[in-house]
């Protein structure tokens, strides 16, 4: 591997692991998935077309082998324990001022489809056009999973910690 593209996989390792942690929503399994994506890439550098953008060659490996985990657990099934669920289920309204780990929560209980184009178009800048080939669908379809997602995000932020009905804010169907 020529060491120009080395150092740049090195540099993007951040940003990648940010979009893992986003897929996963767990920081020991975005490391285990940046770990394979990475070894992936490796042993396919021979498809990287250079000159193209290797940011968003590696964003769709990640997303893939995401992909291929996901369906595996599928058929074999999975477990998850009672830490896991709770960690998962919806954030709390009140966020008390504590802006990141509310945002973190609040990410957290998106749709997995609706998280992947958010983090790719407003934390990592891609273009809808962009995004939407990293995750291989029209980025018409980004455009909509982001607007939700937005949508969904500012109404848990504008919330007050009143009751609300549950068909006040659904997810993934504003």
């Amino acid at each position: 591997m020529e060491p120009a593209i080395r150092a740049e996989m090195t540099e993007l390792l951040p940003r990648i692991l940010r979009f893992a942690r986003s897929l996963t929503r767990d920081a020991a399994a975005a490391e285990d998935l940046v770990q394979t994506a990475y070894i992936k890439a490796v042993e396919r550098i021979d498809q990287y077309e250079r000159g193209t953008r290797l940011d968003s060659w590696m964003f769709r490996i990640v997303q893939t082998s995401w992909i291929d985990e996901k369906r595996r657990e599928q058929r074999r099934g999975v477990v998850i324990s009672f830490e896991d669920a709770r960690e998962i289920t919806m954030p709390s309204h009140g966020h008390g001022g504590t802006d990141r780990m509310f945002l973190q929560k609040a990410l957290g209980s998106l749709p997995e489809e609706q998280r992947a184009a958010l983090t790719l178009v407003l934390f990592e800048g891609y273009t809808y056009r962009e995004a939407g080939g990293i995750l291989d669908i029209p980025h018409g379809t980004v455009m909509s999973r982001v607007a939700r997602a937005r949508t969904y995000l500012a109404r848990l932020h504008d919330e007050d910690g009143t009751e609300n009905d549950d068909e006040d804010i659904q997810r993934g169907s504003s």
